[in-house]
């Protein structure tokens, strides 16, 4: 931002999304790196795996149109969230409502970009359910 490459720390205009989101996967990689020598348990491995599929999926879509990246992870975690520690985790989907009412309330997204971002989360919980 200092700089003037950002116009804010939100980075609302989407033609400048595509550098901090790129770079992310790096860091992943690394981390994926250091799991597997470290000897990590497997679930830990498949979570690390389910972000960048979260992220590139979100990424695909905000480089045209702007969808709820807050909605998507809060909504993947709540998932992620059920599938390791069973049923009784279905209480996170609350704050997963609850992200997506402030995002309305802040107007920050419409009601369709919320419920995008909540589907996308989806993706991310999928590749955990296949890699765990």
């Amino acid at each position: 931002m200092r700089r003037g490459s950002l116009t804010d720390k939100h980075i609302r205009l989407r033609r400048q999304r595509l550098v901090p989101m790129s770079a992310s996967p790096l860091s992943v990689v690394l981390g994926l790196v250091l799991l597997r020598v470290a000897g990590a348990p497997r679930e830990v491995s498949a979570l690390v795996v389910a972000m960048p599929v979260g992220l590139v999926s979100s990424l695909a879509v905000t480089v045209r149109w702007q969808i709820s990246l807050h909605n998507s992870v809060a909504s993947g975690s709540a998932m992620i969230l059920v599938l390791a520690f069973g049923p009784v985790m279905l209480l996170a989907f609350a704050g997963a409502a609850a992200v997506g009412w402030s995002r309305l309330v802040l107007g920050a997204h419409t009601l369709a970009q919320v419920l995008a971002g909540t589907a996308l989360g989806g993706t991310a919980a999928a590749a955990f359910a296949l890699l765990r």
